[in-house]
């Protein structure tokens, strides 16, 4: 992109040298016509004159007061002051000899600029006018016209007048641009080239301007924090609002070309400002809050003098103003660039001395003072958005690289932290399970450690081998329930639901054959949703204090197991309980319920009483891990449901 970048500026620079040589004002670009008569009878203009017309009959050429000029004509260096109407005059003829005027060659007409409305007459035929020839003025100054004279217009003898009449205003520098006779292939090709650098190259550079300005904009509307793109955006909008004056060819919606060069200068003062804060964020060095607050005062200044100006006076003395403005802040950017030797710098430096350059040159052909009609400041004011916008594009993937990083790094921060909150909560866990076994084992197998020996010691006689046995079983019970429920422990969710029911129905299964109690375990076929380790650890030692409550002491014949899922709605007190794990799809409930058709208790009472230490210790597991544990019993059924999201 900077090849690209310096390669159009070369070729600019090579395009100034090579169209910078005078074009003569009143001698018409004349190429051989093919035949000698023809070169001959080529038209010839022979006087340019011009008059201030009468005030109350300014439809009609003065009948004094004819001056010879030259063109292009600024007649406020003749008549100062002047606003109004003035004509002008060109004779010409179709050459010396008598054959010319029955050669019956075409002649075209080209005139390149008229300042700022007209009407244009052939031997006193109108070939064309402006639509307002009074306030609010019709504008032609950037508008190149081309005609084929009629040859019902021209006068047999050979001599012919060109008749303009210009109306303007002594403020914009009125006058007649220049005017050219020739062939119609000649006078059109004069007439598409001046088209295409006065309305074309603006209409191509107004179209990118607004591409490119729409784009910042929805950058900027996505991330509020990339002010570049916002300050861009709004360049892009004054210089639109400022530019397409050039294009204009009426003063509406305005009454009065005062009206609209007000309008015009607020744009121009808008550009001017907004332009000086986004060269500086170009440059990567924002201004500072009180000097944006400044530059901002003194737009609201300058906004307000040319809004409340009664005359032309103090608008242009705004429009200067803001142009030294404009002129000094990219001598400070070239200057900055020049200090920081940085390349990106460098190369904006460098485009916008060529556009100061080539506007300055502009300015002195506007002024007549650059003996040319070719202006290029739309190519370089196009070059400079174009770099502007590769350097704000080239800024923003340096910030997606940055932020990249910087995601980066948070995420492995992010890993980090989990897997250290992972290995806390199951070294947690493990403390907990601990205390659990302690208290199993205090609970569990040393209560009927102690009820064996009690009844050991109490027994008249020593009981039978049978009666050992059988105490021996249901301690061998009790201590293979405590260590499976230690030794489920794990940091790994079972595959499917199946594969965490088996360690339960191998425990149980053969217990309830023994006691001819019948079974029902039901399990959906895969994760819906994906729960955590400890969650599953949790189920279990639930699952296993249900079934263990109810083979001690429900008397039950029948036992049902079951999971499954839920829709999260179905409890809005556990859908904002917090997971302890992250889940890997959207969350629902994993509902375990354990349902026997036992002889029931009351479950509240027992809660209270505190003697309901299995029961106790469920509750507390479950709310360990912001889940809900429910239990409903009555003579001939229970049910235990727990309730985890997940």
């Amino acid at each position: 992109m900077h090849r690209l970048v310096a390669f159009l500026c070369t070729l600019l620079v090579l395009w100034l040298g090579g169209h910078g040589s005078p074009a003569h004002a009143q001698a018409p670009t004349v190429a051989p016509w093919g035949s000698t008569l023809a070169q001959g009878c080529a038209p010839r203009i022979t006087r340019i004159q011009a008059a201030q017309a009468d005030a109350q009959d300014a439809d009609r050429p003065p009948q004094h007061g004819w001056q010879s000029v030259t063109l292009p004509d600024n007649w406020v260096r003749r008549w100062p002051g002047h606003d109004g109407t003035v004509w002008y005059r060109i004779d010409w003829s179709a050459g010396p000899h008598a054959d010319c005027r029955s050669a019956a060659v075409p002649v075209a007409l080209t005139i390149d600029a008229i300042l700022i409305a007209g009407a244009v007459y052939s031997n006193h035929d109108l070939l064309w006018r402006d639509l307002h020839l009074t306030e609010p003025l019709s504008r032609s100054w950037s508008t190149s016209r081309y005609w084929l004279l009629p040859s019902s217009s021209l006068r047999s003898d050979g001599a012919n007048t060109i008749w303009v009449r210009v109306a303007g205003l002594a403020a914009l520098r009125p006058g007649l641009g220049t005017v050219q006779l020739g062939t119609p292939a000649d006078m059109l090709q004069v007439h598409n080239r001046r088209i295409w650098q006065v309305r074309t190259a603006f209409q191509i550079n107004l179209t990118i301007t607004a591409v490119l300005g729409l784009l910042a904009l929805g950058v900027w509307v996505a991330q509020r924090k990339q002010t570049l793109f916002g300050w861009y955006a709004l360049v892009s909008l004054c210089w639109l609002l400022f530019a397409s004056n050039v294009l204009l060819t009426e003063a509406w919606p305005f009454p009065s070309t005062l009206a609209a060069a007000r309008a015009n200068h607020l744009a121009f003062i808008a550009y001017v400002f907004c332009f000086y804060i986004f060269s500086w964020h170009l440059l990567e060095r924002p201004l500072s809050r009180r000097h944006v607050q400044a530059l901002g005062a003194l737009a609201l200044g300058a906004a307000a003098i040319a809004l409340a100006s009664p005359g032309w006076t103090a608008l242009q003395w705004v429009g200067n103003g803001c142009a030294l403005v404009y002129f000094g802040n990219i001598a400070r950017l070239i200057a900055h660039a020049l200090r920081t030797r940085r390349r990106p710098h460098l190369l904006i430096a460098a485009t916008l001395a060529l556009l100061v350059l080539v506007s300055l040159r502009d300015i002195l052909v506007l002024w007549q003072l650059w003996d040319s009609r070719d202006l290029y400041s739309a190519y370089t004011c196009l070059l400079f958005m174009l770099l502007s916008a590769q350097q704000v594009y080239q800024r923003i993937l340096r910030s997606h690289e940055e932020m990249q990083a910087s995601v980066a790094r948070a995420r492995e921060d992010l890993r980090v932290t989990l897997s250290q909150e992972h290995a806390l909560a199951l070294h947690n866990a493990h403390l907990q399970e601990r205390l659990q076994l302690a208290q199993d084992l205090h609970d569990g197998l040393g209560g009927q450690i102690v009820r064996s020996i009690m009844l050991v010691e109490q027994s008249a006689e020593p009981p039978s081998k049978d009666r050992y046995l059988s105490m021996l079983k249901l301690l061998r019970d009790d201590l293979r329930q405590v260590v499976d429920s230690d030794g489920s422990i794990g940091a790994a969710t079972p595959a499917t639901p199946q594969e965490w029911l088996i360690p339960l129905r191998y425990r149980f299964v053969s217990l309830f054959d023994d006691l001819e109690i019948d079974s029902d375990w039901q399990t959906p076929p895969h994760w819906r949703t994906l729960p955590g380790a400890l969650q599953c650890m949790v189920l279990q030692r639930v699952a296993q204090e249900a079934l263990t409550n109810a083979v001690k002491h429900s008397r039950a014949r029948m036992v049902r197991v079951s999971l499954r899922y839920e829709d999260a709605e179905v409890d809005p007190a556990l859908a904002s309980a917090p997971t302890p794990t992250p889940a890997a799809s959207p969350a629902a409930l994993l509902v375990l319920r354990i349902e026997d058709n036992g002889i029931g208790f009351d479950a509240a009472a027992a809660l209270r009483s505190g003697m309901g230490i299995g029961m106790s210790s469920m509750h507390a597991r479950m709310e360990r891990m912001g889940g809900r544990l429910h239990v409903r019993s009555r003579p001939g059924q229970t049910v235990i449901e727990a309730v985890l999201l997940v």
